[in-house]
């Protein structure tokens, strides 16, 4: 049955028709003013483009009026021959629930406008984007208007307060018949404010002090002093990182370790505590290798471009379309994480077509794309690790290593010079053909060791952990059994080192251990020299070639130590299976000696070597007993000679490591070809080429970037790095504001923060959030600036206590009348815990802390363990961020998966995260730790204890009704499980 309401607007429009025929003429209908806006909001969603729907396209004029398979739709001056206007009538179109039903004015004015002709301006395009709808936004959208500074609202009832966000805020309050939550105590304010800016707890110190402070600014003064501590940076690096899905590894099939990433970790925390203006911390990561000034810094900063999963598989090792394929993902997760850490918007979602909610055309897409289509993760199956110094850095640094190389090379001529007086203490064991027992080395002499090998009495320091052996070695076949070093092979306590026969890779045999044999992926039988080491510290083995660490593997003894045997250096034997190689100098060392890329050109000696030979001074045709033998003046004088030569050349060589350039994951780039849109997102469907620009919605600045196709790789990335932080730019402004403003209240303004588009909703205070944006800008993009507005609001400090008429009103505290109450993060738990238990390890940068070891069979598998060495009790941030190498304990607390960007973290309560309070092995220990703390600072009485473990546990004294149940529980059971239930309590897992 059709609707009543078409028949009903019909019967309207006859009786308004004849009406207006008997009265006066009609008043002229203008396209642009009275039908476009119908046509822009209940028509051109489905009736636009190449594949309108019905074959309708009301975008222009050639297209509307032109006949279609069933004729005219829209026939000029006929309304009863238009079988649009039908469409209206009738009621089917719009379809039900894709748009607001038009109006029977709507429909009179469409009626008119045929009626007299169908005027249509030809060079009027209508498009979808024009204006908002509730279906999509258009070019007229909240977040792509210029930033307007708005004045704060006074307040009619009462005193108006000084901080214009309280003004804003209060104001909306009242609109809702709302009022603000009176503060809190000064101890709930400065745990609160402590673990927002630093991610820590307050310190006893800290409180008394705050405490103790009664002056007017005391709360500004605390807020400078957290805000100038470098833990800050360490805290909001850790947000950032989120945004940003950082990761320190590829991901996918291999998930191979990114031993690098972490020099961009540390750019964030420096430039976090440095205050770099925010605007220049997003110009660095889109383009510091390429920007004037350029430095070590801003190059590590577009480790921000490679910052996100790879997939090696499909780029390396697939045929040329599935590669294509991967490359265009490559690309679409770059430009997602650019869109939506700095832009707010989903501008990969147009990959394959228009953006189906916000104004964003397909071919925006390709533009952004053509500005990183010169950015690459890898080079083949080079991994993106290059230096990360500028031209002018790197000439300094190649200065200052002339003389010193120079010197070094002079030293190690007179340390051949003095070794030739020295006897070797092997013997060595001719093999079929002596003549040839040495060859050239990688340092003067070495071992043939395919006609000969070297062998001494073993002792107990060559096999006792901890232990570092080196060597050069050199290998040419894989079908030999390649031995370099080999200890006790007739033990049970037997090593050693070789390259594995018919795979060619470096590894190390242990027969008293499980897994016996430890094998890298690395192959070395390409008949050059190789720095080979091997670091055992007697639960793990970590095997290293040319510096690089290959493979670290976790090991446990399965059999008891056996005699002494002898120590062989090389490993001759018959053919077919023996040796094609040579072993040169040999060091073996009691200490997990460092291993560097910077490898010794000759082994030097020290306390800590068990072991040093070389082959200098062996003659082919002398194959004695040539032992050291003691005691004359004349050796013990180049003995002396020797230590203080190879001291001098150690130093020496230590300078020239450290003036190594640091490495970076930064990726590669490269001038990139002709940009075109792929249609539908197909690799195969090119359409047109395109120009690199931005966005081409942005209400007060265009997209042009004054570039052509072809424009230079670097030009382009330096060109868009402006365009995001001009201050025309709407988007980049609020974007910050917004994640600034979620970070301390717990949810936006707008409340998805990389997406201000139409998904992303309106704001609940637009004018607070614009105000925000133009301060950060006026500021000068000063992030600190705009964490002291916010903490220090009277906003920010309000209880969180609830009151049930405020809640039945909003219950989601979308107008902010309390201070919502949050659990602290995974990383923040577990900082909290070693903060309390006084085993937090400060140090801060460098390489992250691996809890794990790797096994390498075609993938990567990381096989956690849970250490208490002080190594491992960094913060969080600092822990190696693998996407499959996940904590536990951090999983519970809903730590984010480094694979995707989490802008904001989810908060769950689950069952899983009580028990792993209650049982994991860290919890656990840190509660033993933080009872020794205790015990350390308050006497034997168990009340005592108990005032110590609730102030550094919560920042407060215990209450009375406290206090003598904890002493109770102290006496009864043991301060270990009363520091242990602190651990487990909701106030010490929240922020107040």
């Amino acid at each position: 049955m059709r609707s009543a309401l078409p028949i009903f607007a019909a019967c309207c429009l006859s009786v308004l028709g004849t009406t207006l025929t008997a009265a006066e003429p009609p008043t002229r209908i203008s396209f642009q003013r009275d039908v476009a806006p119908l046509f822009r909001s209940a028509c051109i969603g489905c009736h636009s483009g190449p594949e309108a729907k019905g074959g309708l396209d009301l975008t222009n004029s050639h297209a509307a009026l032109a006949k279609g398979d069933d004729g005219l739709r829209i026939v000029p001056g006929q309304p009863a021959a238009s079988p649009l206007l039908d469409r209206l009538l009738d009621g089917s179109m719009p379809p039900r629930g894709k748009s607001p039903r038009p109006t029977v004015a709507q429909i009179d004015r469409v009626r008119r406008w045929i009626e007299q002709g169908a005027t249509w301006p030809p060079q009027l395009t209508l498009s979808r984007y024009d204006m908002t709808t509730d279906r999509w936004a258009g070019r007229d959208w909240w977040s792509l208007q210029p930033i307007r500074r708005p004045t704060p609202p006074s307040m009619p009832d009462g005193p108006t307060a000084a901080n214009p966000i309280d003004r804003f805020v209060q104001a909306k309050l009242a609109e809702q018949q709302l009022t603000v939550n009176p503060s809190v105590d000064r101890r709930s304010f400065l745990r609160r404010v402590t673990f927002d800016l630093l991610g820590l707890p307050p310190t006893p110190g800290q409180l008394e002090n705050f405490l103790a402070d009664r002056a007017p600014d005391a709360a500004r003064r605390l807020v400078d002093r957290l805000l100038a501590s470098p833990h800050y940076g360490e805290r909001w690096g850790r947000h950032w990182l989120d945004v940003i899905g950082y990761t320190e590894s590829d991901g996918f099939e291999h998930d191979k370790f990114r031993p690098y990433s972490w020099r961009y970790r540390d750019y964030v925390v420096n430039s976090f505590n440095s205050g770099l203006p925010y605007d220049q911390f997003v110009r660095q990561q889109l383009a510091g290798d390429v920007l004037p000034g350029r430095s070590r810094k801003s190059i590590a900063a577009t480790g921000f471009l490679v910052s996100g999963e790879w997939d090696e598989v499909q780029h390396v090792g697939s045929s040329k379309s599935e590669m294509r394929r991967a490359r265009e993902e490559e690309l679409a997760e770059m430009i997602g994480t650019v869109s939506g850490t700095f832009l707010g918007l989903t501008v990969h979602c147009c990959r394959c077509h228009d953006h189906k909610f916000d104004p964003l055309p397909q071919v925006d897409y390709y533009r952004i794309r053509a500005i990183f289509d010169g950015v690459d993760h890898s080079r083949g199956s080079k991994p993106g690790n290059r230096s990360i110094l500028s031209d002018a850095e790197a000439r300094e640094i190649q200065q200052a290593k002339v003389p010193l190389i120079a010197r070094q090379k002079t030293l190690n001529t007179e340390l051949g010079k003095v070794r030739q007086r020295l006897p070797s203490e092997a013997t060595l064991k001719a093999g079929s053909r002596p003549e040839k027992t040495l060859v050239d080395g990688r340092h003067g002499k070495a071992l043939n060791a395919a006609h000969t090998y070297a062998t001494l009495p073993s002792r107990n320091s060559y096999h006792q952990p901890p232990l570092t052996v080196e060597c050069w070695g050199l290998a040419r076949t894989r079908n030999k059994f390649n031995v370099f070093v080999a200890n006790n092979q007739k033990s049970s306590e037997h090593w050693e080192l070789y390259s594995f026969t018919g795979k060619g890779d470096f590894t190390v045999y242990m027969p008293s251990y499980k897994p016996a044999t430890i094998r890298s992926d690395v192959v070395i039988t390409d008949g050059r020299w190789h720095y080979l080491a091997m670091q055992f510290d007697g639960k793990s083995v970590r095997l290293f070639v040319d510096g690089k660490q290959v493979r670290h593997q976790a090991v446990t003894r399965i059999r008891q130590p056996g005699p002494l045997g002898t120590l062989d250096l090389g490993a001759y034997s018959p053919e077919p299976v023996g040796c094609d190689g040579a072993v040169d100098d040999v060091r073996i060392s009691n200490i997990i000696r460092p291993i560097t890329q910077a490898a010794p050109k000759a082994f030097t000696a020290d306390r800590h070597t068990v072991g040093l030979w070389n082959f200098d001074a062996v003659r082919s045709d002398h194959f004695a007993d040539i032992s050291r033998k003691p005691g004359s003046p004349d050796l013990r004088e180049a003995r002396r000679l020797e230590n203080r030569l190879t001291d001098q050349l150690q130093a020496v060589t230590a300078q020239i490591a450290s003036l190594v350039p640091p490495v970076g994951y930064i990726g590669f780039r490269h001038q990139p070809g002709a940009t075109h849109v792929l249609l539908r997102g197909d690799i195969k469907a090119q359409g047109p080429r395109v120009t690199p620009r931005g966005l081409s919605s942005l209400a007060d600045l265009t997209g042009d970037l004054g570039l052509p196709a072809d424009a230079p790789e670097a030009e382009r990335r330096r060109r868009f790095a402006r365009w995001v932080t001009d201050r025309r730019n709407p988007l980049t402004a609020r974007v910050m504001a917004n994640r600034i403003w979620q970070f301390h209240f717990g949810a936006g303004l707008a409340r998805n923060t990389s997406d201000l588009g139409f998904n992303g909703g309106h704001p609940t205070h637009p004018q607070l959030l614009d105000w925000l944006a133009s301060e950060l800008i006026r500021s000068g993009w000063n992030l600190k600036h705009m964490h002291r507005l916010l903490v220090l609001s009277t906003t920010y400090r309000q209880s969180s206590a609830t009151r049930p008429k405020a809640a039945q009103r909003d219950a989601d505290n979308r107008w902010l009348w309390r201070f919502t109450p949050r659990r602290l993060e995974a990383e923040v738990v577990r900082d909290a815990m070693l903060a309390v238990s006084g085993e937090l390890n400060s140090t801060m940068h460098g390489p992250s802390v691996q809890p794990f070891t790797v096994t390498v069979f075609n993938t990567h598998f990381y096989h956690l363990f849970d250490s208490p060495d002080a190594r491992f009790n960094r913060r969080t941030c600092y822990r190696a961020n693998v996407i499959t190498g996940r904590d536990p304990l951090l999983d519970c607390f809903d730590c984010p998966s480094p694979s995707v960007a989490t802008p904001q973290r989810r908060t769950t309560v689950t069952p899983s995260q009580a028990l792993a309070l209650m049982n994991n092995s860290f919890v656990l220990r840190q509660a033993r730790l933080f009872a020794d703390r205790v015990r350390r600072l308050a006497s034997e009485t168990p009340g005592d204890q108990a005032d110590w473990a609730v102030r550094l546990a919560l920042c407060r004294p215990p209450a009375h009704e406290e206090r003598t149940p904890l002493a109770n529980l102290i006496r009864d059971h043991g301060l270990d499980h009363a520091c242990w239930a602190l651990l487990n309590s909701s106030e010490f897992l929240y922020s107040p």
